[in-house]
């Protein structure tokens, strides 16, 4: 009796074995510092997000005069902007978890402009103002980095 070609009885060599996960060679994902270069790349998207941002702020305020209170509000939404490109990065870059890596780039990025205002880590004053950005900043880059892990 000779085995036909419907038979089960040895493997088809044609068809891709899925009982091994794939693995991506070009991946950060599953190493031990793949979460850590995630932030560090989102960190950098999110810098050169702001300067792109405050950039085109100046450029617009040059051309037409804008008030100094609109200026403020316009450079908080610019950060928070630049802090959700930072989040997509990192969730892009992790293709895993990226509400916890979008917030935690939100996180550093926030307290890294506040230190950097501020002048030194002792003189950040602590309002309620202070606490609504840093929230503003961890939920923009955790909308980021869902964002990021979605378009992967």
């Amino acid at each position: 009796m000779t085995p036909d070609k419907t038979s089960r009885s040895r493997p088809d060599k044609t068809r891709p074995d899925r009982t091994k996960p794939e693995r991506n060679v070009g991946s950060s994902e599953g190493t031990e510092s793949g979460w850590f270069l995630a932030i560090v790349t989102g960190l950098v998207a999110s810098v050169v997000a702001l300067l792109a941002v405050f950039l085109a702020i100046a450029v617009y305020d040059y051309s037409v005069p804008l008030q100094p209170s609109l200026l403020g509000k316009l450079a908080s939404v610019g950060s928070y902007l630049a802090t959700g490109v930072g989040g997509f990065v990192a969730g892009k870059k992790a293709r895993r978890r990226g509400l916890v890596y979008g917030s935690l780039v939100g996180l550093v990025f926030a307290a890294a402009i506040l230190i950097t205002g501020a002048g030194n880590p002792a003189a950040v004053p602590l309002t309620s103002s202070t606490f609504k950005r840093l929230l503003l900043s961890v939920m923009a880059g955790g909308l980021g980095g869902m964002f990021g892990v979605a378009s992967t």
